[in-house]
């Protein structure tokens, strides 16, 4: 979750380390979860925990949505596209996560993942690519660093994101 966040404001992911749970008060969010409770009932490997460290020793958390290990394939659902670029990016921590743990699709292919729009009835297929471990590694830092920090990173401008994001009042209320 926070690599998304971070994605989209480093903001949001500073208010989020310091236990500001928002989201709980989103209606969109609360959209989001029941169609991820109820989406997809015959997948059996759902909101699994995995753990690992990252190159740097920084502990990895995530949460999967679901994952088809025969297939070889790593499920996250979501409501809508908006912030498709960092839904792209939790979904390729995922992998990485995986990956460090030496978790692998059949036959040792790195696992595939794919994000998945049950009402839009739409899917996007998500690669790890080599360069986007470096990435990630880069946004960990990041966030491990947003931790630390005793204040939170500037606001952006009023975007048109910042109307469906939970944390709006905070920031501009």
């Amino acid at each position: 979750m926070l690599v998304g966040y971070a994605r989209v404001c480093r903001r949001k992911a500073w208010l989020a380390v310091r236990g500001l749970a928002m989201e709980d008060e989103s209606d969109a969010v609360r959209h989001g979860r029941l169609i991820d409770r109820t989406a997809y009932p015959r997948r059996r490997a759902k909101g699994v925990m995995v753990t690992a460290a990252a190159p740097d020793g920084t502990p990895l958390v995530a949460k999967l949505d679901g994952a088809d290990l025969r297939g070889g394939v790593l499920h996250e659902v979501k409501r809508g596209r908006s912030c498709e670029d960092a839904h792209v990016w939790q979904v390729r921590f995922y992998l990485w996560v995986l990956g460090l743990r030496g978790v692998t699709g059949p036959g040792g292919r790195p696992l595939r993942g794919r994000i998945d729009y049950p009402a839009l009835r739409r899917t996007e297929p998500v690669e790890l690519r080599d360069e986007d471990a470096a990435e990630l590694a880069a946004v960990v830092a990041d966030v491990a660093a947003l931790a630390r920090a005793e204040s939170p990173p500037a606001r952006h401008p009023r975007r048109t994101f910042c109307r469906r994001c939970a944390y709006e009042a905070l920031c501009h209320g």
